[in-house]
């Protein structure tokens, strides 16, 4: 549609057709009148020119407006982009410091575990489910956020991390709760069990067979001889009661200390007596001195654990490391 239309279009409009002489056939007048004394100035201007002037200066401001706003917004979208774009930047790091958090985190978990399963195996307790140990107990599962976005799929990684870490927690926090109780139980059967040297010394007669230094007969030993100097400190290898404190035929000063649970360990050839009969003593409680009383061919102490009056090799009973 070309100007002339448009202009004819818009005289219907405001005042009839060109032929009935609406508002654009009209002339109108500017006049100017100066400040001064001076000649005033009489314009004649169509109705035309008029239009075709506000036409001008409409689409003119219109176009400003579109323009502006147009600017305007795009001032704010970039600013908006450079904000989020430093947001997610922050935010981003710290998604890294927490995913370094739950690395450390997964390692102290695993040592924990580790502890878990060496406590079970020094008291023969049964091991945990491994199913269950990694799955744990408790908590809930997060969703997988429907968008396609790198930083929300590392959040809801995060997420479920941490939330698995919670639930392997309450499962730990579980067993050793009931480890204490289970060990609280075999402590008193611990304490009364031999576990250590009785003495320092020298082995120079090992448990079984073996020929007698006075006889020259091939015959069982009963216990081992651990020789040392006269007077050396004899130490009670488990918690119990000193059943016997006294001389006998072949094993001279002797004490016997029942630890109970058919448990009993015999001491012999001592040269003093440091307990009485009767009395109860704790693991490391010096009991007596070594000696040579009794059946004997020089300073040495002879041990002997008895397992309902059935010796036993008293070397299964001395532990490098031990719970005391």
């Amino acid at each position: 549609m070309t100007v002339e239309k448009i202009v004819n279009k818009l005289a219907a409009i405001l005042g009839g057709t060109p032929e009935n002489r609406g508002l654009i056939s009209k002339k109108y007048s500017i006049i100017v009148v100066p400040d001064k004394n001076e000649r005033i100035i009489n314009k004649n201007v169509s109705g035309r020119l008029v239009l075709i002037t506000c036409l001008l200066a409409i689409s003119f401001v219109a176009t400003s407006l579109y323009f502006a706003f147009g600017f305007i917004n795009t001032t704010i979208d970039r600013k908006q982009m450079s904000n989020l774009g430093r947001e997610n930047e922050f935010l981003s790091g710290k998604i890294n410091e927490l995913e370094n958090t739950v690395h450390d985190l997964r390692s102290e978990m695993s040592t924990l575990m580790e502890k878990d399963d060496y406590i079970r195996m020094v008291f023969d307790l049964p091991p945990l489910d491994s199913e269950l140990r990694e799955v744990g107990i408790g908590g809930f599962t997060y969703e997988e956020p429907q968008i396609s976005s790198e930083l929300a799929h590392r959040t809801w990684m995060v997420e479920e991390d941490v939330e698995k870490i919670q639930r392997q927690l309450e499962l730990e926090n579980a067993s050793f709760k009931n480890l204490a109780l289970e060990i609280e139980g075999k402590r008193n059967v611990l304490d009364h069990t031999p576990t250590i040297r009785p003495t320092e010394g020298v082995l120079s007669r090992g448990f079984g067979m073996h020929n007698d230094p006075f006889t020259g007969i091939y015959q069982p030993h009963n216990g081992i001889d651990i020789a040392g100097p006269k007077g050396t400190s004899i130490y009670a290898t488990a918690d119990g009661i000193v059943r016997f404190a006294g001389y006998k035929t072949k094993l001279g000063n002797t004490v016997v200390i029942d630890h109970g649970n058919g448990i009993r360990t015999y001491y012999g050839h001592l040269s003093k007596f440091k307990v009485n009969k009767g009395q109860r003593v704790k693991r490391h409680d010096r009991i007596g001195e070594m000696g040579s009383s009794g059946y004997s061919t020089g300073s040495h102490l002879h041990y002997e654990v008895r397992i309902n009056r059935r010796a036993v090799n008293p070397y299964r009973y001395i532990l490098s490391t031990y719970i005391s």
